[in-house]
């Protein structure tokens, strides 16, 4: 267990955020923002504008018996992507700490849903075409590249400043 370091005590700039913000690059907040946005703009395609979009972009045919089925699932999933946007938003301009923790925690959450499209035999080669297939794969991408080079940057201020 730690010690208990008096410098923390309340109103003291560590529990203000100022020096936990410093140990992770300020590029975290900037990316937790720039996909939070990115995920406003995918809510909307997903809620908004699924009917349309379903038919002209994804190739998905919504006239046959699964069609309206296609068209509540892909709502579903949008709404999520405003709470995933009001998440990333919030860290972003509040905590580089929380940033990270949403950025990585993000393509873990697609890889278990891509393990179990797998598994269940939906392997997004049905009748659409899924743009999105390659959006997520960058957003993924985005996501562990950002997580791994804060990181990095995290690890190499630390062990020079301890002379490790």
């Amino acid at each position: 267990m730690l010690a208990h370091d008096p410098t923390l005590d309340a109103g003291s700039p560590a529990t203000t955020g100022q020096i936990v913000a410093s140990q992770y690059p300020r590029f975290v907040s900037f990316v937790a923002v720039g996909l939070g946005c990115f995920d406003i703009l995918r809510g909307i395609v997903h809620t908004v504008l699924a009917g349309s979009l379903a038919v002209d972009l994804s190739g998905i045919d919504v006239s046959g018996p699964s069609g309206r089925d296609q068209i509540v699932l892909m709502t579903a999933f949008g709404h999520a992507n405003f709470i995933t946007a009001a998440a990333l938003i919030q860290a972003g301009l509040t905590s580089r700490a929380a940033s990270l923790v949403l950025l990585a925690v993000i393509p873990l959450a697609l890889l278990i849903a891509g393990v179990s499209l797998n598994y269940w035999g939906a392997d997004l080669q049905g009748v659409g075409v899924f743009p999105g297939k390659a959006n997520m794969r960058m957003y993924a991408l985005i996501c562990i590249a950002t997580v791994t080079t804060a990181l990095v940057i995290r690890w190499r201020k630390r062990s020079s400043t301890h002379g490790v």
